[in-house]
């Protein structure tokens, strides 16, 4: 018998393709089971993961609807002019923060900000021996600058807790280097040490841990906020049952040409090696924002009842931006003792400076201040005046 060329080929795919039906199954089974094993081990390391974190914390990781990670790098460099006394230049601030946002759920959000800085301050500024003007060692730190949790309820009432900027005035709630002219903040709010990037409690804080109600309603194109706040502040009194409370009301004309703030806050300060001082504080912000011109202005006063003076401060800002550059002045008066006349408390600050946008997240600043005391001697008879010159870039992400 013969088989031409075509049937034979025909046999030939035929047995082939028996084969191959028969191999396939035994195939598929053999891959099924080794994805069943690998899928049992992920499931495996998923329970030993969900284990490990339950035990320390009860909120599981990855569930927010919406996770922000961003932050920014700050470098500076002061040359200070003392006057009769050296003068002395450090590249004195770097600063980098973390910052974190989520929303949760619909309604509930956090923020965290987390600092690693590496400083060395300008010391002995308020002091009365001018020879020892200069830049302490540098030192390392690693502040919970910022660390909220928020719940809202409506437009009316949103409830923040944990460790949030003090709600005063217009600069200290524009915190971050990376939207301020200066770096320096405003004399009240810090311990009158430009190399001090957070300060201290001079008249009222510059952050709170607590519990905060904030709410606002649009009127037409017209705005309308309110604060109202207690918390402590790190040193602020004799103890944790020291709390300092406070409320801001803050009215806007449309596009927010006009604002205008209020202010009060009553507290508890520690006195070094005094009696603590009890105070109630009170201030009025205003802003002009029109065209390229921007307006900040600031007045507060502290009645004290304790171991210090009462306390008194203002400034007034004004700048202009065309295109990438920002020019701006800055006329800064404090006053931490306004019942002596012609003490060491009182000093004013002329800021003069510019920025310059080298990109939309790199801002570069430079600033020339001009330090100026009322008592402008020391104990020696050397004057205090001196002048800083402070460069600084930040670049954000």
């Amino acid at each position: 018998m013969q088989f031409s060329p075509k049937l034979i080929c025909f046999k030939g795919i035929s047995i082939l393709t028996l084969l191959f039906m028969f191999m396939l199954p035994q195939y598929s089974l053999a891959q099924g089971d080794d994805i069943r094993e690998r899928l049992d081990e992920i499931e495996r390391e998923l329970l030993d993961l969900h284990l490990k974190q339950t035990d320390k914390t009860s909120v599981t990781a990855f569930d927010s609807m919406r996770l922000d990670l961003g932050g920014f790098i700050t470098q500076t460099f002061t040359t200070t002019f003392n006057g009769d006394s050296p003068d002395r230049s450090s590249f004195d601030q770097t600063n980098f923060e973390l910052l974190m946002g989520a929303d949760v759920t619909d309604r509930d959000s956090l923020f965290i900000a987390l600092g690693f800085l590496r400083q060395a301050d300008l010391v002995n500024e308020a002091g009365l021996d001018v020879e020892q003007r200069k830049f302490a060692d540098h030192a390392n730190r690693i502040p919970g600058i910022i660390m909220w949790g928020r719940h809202d309820f409506d437009e009316l009432l949103d409830v923040t807790y944990g460790r949030w900027i003090t709600p005063w005035g217009i600069i200290n709630r524009e915190h971050f280097p990376p939207v301020l002219m200066n770096l320096s903040q405003p004399q009240y709010l810090r311990a009158v040490q430009p190399g001090n990037l957070f300060g201290g409690n001079t008249i009222v804080p510059n952050f709170l841990d607590g519990i905060q109600a904030h709410g606002s309603k649009y009127f037409g194109d017209y705005q309308a906020e309110y604060f109202a706040y207690v918390g402590n502040f790190d040193g602020s009194g004799s103890g944790p049952s020291d709390f300092i409370s406070g409320a801001r009301l803050m009215g806007a004309l449309p596009n927010r040409i006009f604002t205008i703030g209020f202010d009060y806050q009553n507290g508890v300060r520690a006195v070094s090696g005094a009696q603590d001082s009890h105070y109630d504080a009170w201030g009025v912000d205003a802003l002009i924002d029109y065209k390229g011109f921007l307006l900040k202005s600031e007045y507060l006063r502290s009645n004290e009842r304790g171991a210090t003076g009462n306390k008194e401060s203002w400034y007034i800002q004004p700048s202009y931006t065309r295109g990438k550059f920002v020019l701006f002045y800055r006329w800064d008066v404090i006053d931490t003792d306004l019942d002596t006349v012609n003490d060491s408390a009182e000093q004013t600050e002329h800021v003069f400076g510019v920025n310059y946008f080298l990109q939309p997240t790199v801002r570069l600043r430079a600033e020339y201040v001009l330090n100026r005391f009322n008592l402008n001697e020391d104990n020696n008879g050397k004057k205090r005046d001196y002048d800083n010159i402070q460069l600084s870039i930040t670049t954000s992400f």
